[in-house]
């Protein structure tokens, strides 16, 4: 009897199921937050008009991306989850290349002028939110890298030493039970 590929899946405990509900909470109030914030002061950042507009599309397409994870894993079918695989690639590509586009935009005119009528003016909470979420993205980005880079040595690591109790060195022979380099009688 063949188990389902259900059967396979290893069960979450319950932290980490409340965890990451949270977390996406959270997340999704920030992205409704920056299409909030860059609606209202769409004229409000002359420094860099496109600020606003930068916080709309981020929110937009994280927004999409969220909810297309979500029904590529509730639908069953090969179509359904097929589909929404490459349109979740495109959307990761280009929010990647919108996400670079406004770090160039945020951080050069850091800190703007807040006072209306000035010069180099931006709305105090439209550019901080947006340089807020940026640097966190970026934090966790790295963290995700580092880690991953940690992760990735650790387990080259621990396949080198166990690959001696895995490979046999050129002297022995399989199914050696002594460690005289030639084989005893009896042994198979």
């Amino acid at each position: 009897m063949n188990p389902s590929p259900d059967d396979q899946i290893r069960p979450r405990g319950a932290v980490t199921i409340a965890s990451l509900v949270v977390v996406n909470m959270i997340w999704w109030m920030l992205m409704i937050a920056a299409i909030g914030l860059g609606l209202t002061h769409l004229q409000r950042c002359p420094v860099e008009p496109i600020l606003p507009i930068y916080l709309i599309v981020l929110g937009a397409t994280t927004l999409l991306s969220l909810s297309m994870t979500y029904i590529m894993t509730n639908r069953e079918g090969a179509r359904v989850p097929t589909m929404c695989s490459v349109c979740i690639t495109l959307l990761y590509l280009f929010s990647f290349g919108w996400f670079i586009a406004g770090s160039i935009w945020i951080y050069p005119i850091y800190p703007p002028n807040y006072t209306p009528g000035t010069a180099p003016y931006c709305h105090r909470v439209t550019y901080l939110f947006a340089f807020v979420i940026t640097t966190i993205v970026w934090l966790a980005t790295t963290l995700m890298f580092v880690f991953g880079c940690c992760f990735a040595v650790l387990t080259c690591c621990q396949i080198v030493i166990s690959v001696d109790r895995f490979v046999p060195s050129r002297y022995s022979f399989y199914g050696a039970t002594s460690d005289f380099q030639e084989p005893i009688v009896g042994d198979v």
